[in-house]
């Protein structure tokens, strides 16, 4: 009878989805972004030194996105583009550290020089912001240099925040990421 496979396979299907969406509900994954590089310099003689510094994965460790409106910065030379940087990607890692919530956050992003590009390091102005319920937790400007080549094609550049120390959290703060050149040039 062709039912009973048809049914079985129907029966399996609704398992495996009902297994896949309890597993993934309410799970925290945090990125693993690899030690900040004092660490990672520690050398192997002192293992238990380095997990006492690397601390216990956090329960709760916010979500890292890019804050509308930042993902972009465009610089031109009259009306021909010098360059465009684009924030691509925002990831996390939190760590409990003696009693305190460490978060690493990693931005990725492109560099694609246009037709007024010239030889040279640009400076990226790239903001890390914890925001709570209360205002701004944490807020670093970061100064990233990527060069810039003539004729040159789209470089791949990654800034890391590693200083970001708060107290323990259960929810209700946010990570935003995203280029801040400062308030708009007034005339």
């Amino acid at each position: 009878m062709p039912t009973v496979p048809v049914t079985r396979n129907l029966i399996v299907a609704a398992l495996a989805a009902g297994l896949a969406s309890c597993t993934t509900a309410n799970e925290v994954t945090n990125t693993d972004l690899g030690l900040p590089p004092a660490a990672s310099q520690q050398s192997a003689d002192t293992p238990v030194e380095t997990a006492a510094a690397e601390g216990t994965e956090a329960r709760y460790c916010p979500q890292a996105s890019i804050r509308e409106g930042t993902s972009t910065l465009q610089k031109k030379v009259d009306e021909a583009l010098d360059y465009q940087a684009v924030i691509v990607n925002a990831k996390r890692d939190c760590r409990i550290v003696d009693g305190k919530l460490h978060i690493t956050v990693g931005v990725e992003g492109r560099l694609m020089p246009g037709r007024a590009a010239k030889n040279r390091s640009v400076e990226l102005p790239i903001r890390v912001a914890v925001v709570g319920q209360d205002g701004v937790i944490y807020s670093n400007l970061g100064k990233l240099s990527v060069p810039v080549e003539k004729g040159g094609t789209a470089r791949t550049f990654r800034f890391v925040e590693d200083k970001i120390v708060i107290p323990p959290a259960t929810g209700g703060i946010a990570i935003y990421t995203g280029f801040d050149e400062g308030p708009p040039k007034q005339g």
